[in-house]
């Protein structure tokens, strides 16, 4: 748990000089929006080309296509940095909400084994050590080849139906958790990464010498106030438990630690063009949320819509978008899934139901004796007879 409350931080950041607040703005530009007065202050500091060999006029006042250009940058990074945290974070939205029903399936399919089906606990222990490791599919492909041929009863196909099924689920939920564990660690390296000197330098159009030693003042006088701020909410702790601790906070990584709790902004991003077409798209994010697709169909489709597109015609400054607008319809219909035990146990039976014969299609009858060629037809026959006798007498 963080031991910088956010209030303290924005109390630093608000108290600081206005070069030191656009320098500490700047770096979590994904947090705190860049004001006005900081835009001005950005475009008016800019050095004048026209004076690049002398000395800087000492009273400048940025033009108004200067302060355009600042607000355009900051803007375009903010965007950029947001997304790439909003990204990860539908991810780890999308991943929960699987989670969830995958969990609530293992569950039902267990309560059957041991209620309906009188499957024993040293089966499904078995069943459940194997998940990872066996064929599935080709059991499948037996199963169905023994019921179509009678080999086995209709209660015997539910029961090993059923044990599949299970291990295709326990397989489902170590892919969940693995995908979640790197979504996490993806929010939270997106989360806590700050603007780069030279992306700073580019919002602010100065030289990305002269930026070290304003980000070192800047970074000072941050870290500063922040410990000031902590001090003070401290002074109820006794001094024995305060001399315990000679471990020197790092309030940088701390403050980071304390902005990743905040809820990331949702964009609004329109279609671009995934799977060839919004419907085709919306329904392989349908089948992917009631498992309908295969392993294979499932793990490359969830690469396909989490991936970055960063493509030679579109840029960084969209890379994120198509994923977003993906995982935000995914997480919507994630949403309006009927998680209730009666709902997943329905659709469990429907997975497990031995097949039903399919009823086949009457053979035409055919007619008992050639049919009479009518005139046009024997013409034609006639025609092609006779050219055929004089390429034999030629």
């Amino acid at each position: 748990m963080p031991s910088i409350a956010y209030s303290q931080i924005e109390q630093s950041v608000n108290g600081l000089p206005i070069q030191s607040r656009t320098m500490i703005r700047l770096l979590m530009i994904q947090y705190f929006p860049i004001t006005q007065e900081e835009i001005e202050y950005m475009a008016a500091d800019q050095p004048d080309c026209r004076f690049m060999s002398g000395e800087q006029p000492k009273e400048k006042q940025g033009n108004k296509e200067s302060i355009l250009n600042v607000t355009n940058r900051a803007n375009q990074y903010q965007l950029l940095f947001r997304q790439k945290r909003e990204r990860p974070g539908l991810q780890i939205d999308c991943l929960e909400q699987l989670l969830t029903h995958t969990n609530m399936a293992i569950k039902v399919a267990e309560e059957l084994m041991k209620s309906e089906f009188d499957v024993d606990k040293d089966t499904q222990q078995q069943t459940k050590d194997q998940a990872l490791t066996s064929l599935v599919k080709q059991a499948k492909r037996q199963l169905t080849r023994s019921i179509e041929q009678s080999e086995i009863s209709e209660d015997e196909y539910q029961v090993k139906r059923l044990l599949l099924e299970y291990q295709i689920l326990l397989r489902q939920q170590e892919r969940q958790r693995r995908r979640l564990k790197v979504a996490k660690q993806d929010y939270q390296h997106a989360g806590s990464t700050p603007l780069q000197d030279h992306e700073i330098a580019h919002i602010w159009g100065i030289p990305l010498g002269s930026l070290a030693a304003r980000k070192v003042k800047a970074l000072h006088q941050f870290l500063t106030t922040i410990q000031d701020h902590c001090q003070k909410s401290d002074t109820q702790v006794t001094p024995s438990a305060s001399n315990t601790s000679d471990v020197r906070p790092d309030y940088w990584h701390e403050t980071f630690q304390t902005l990743l709790t905040l809820p990331f902004e949702r964009s609004v991003v329109p279609y671009s063009g995934q799977e060839r077409t919004e419907d085709m798209l919306m329904e392989k994010l349908q089948d992917f949320a009631t498992r309908m697709m295969t392993d294979d169909e499932e793990t490359k489709f969830w690469g396909s819509i989490t991936k970055i597109h960063d493509s030679e015609h579109d840029g960084m400054w969209i890379s994120h978008e198509r994923a977003i607008f993906s995982l935000q319809k995914l997480s919507a219909i994630l949403k309006e899934l009927d998680l209730s035990e009666e709902a997943i146990e329905e659709d469990l039976r429907g997975r497990i139901a031995p097949p039903t014969d399919q009823e086949q299609l009457p053979e035409p009858e055919l007619p008992d004796e050639d049919p009479e060629l009518n005139v046009e037809a024997a013409g034609i026959l006639q025609k092609l007879v006779g050219e055929l006798d004089d390429k034999r007498r030629g």
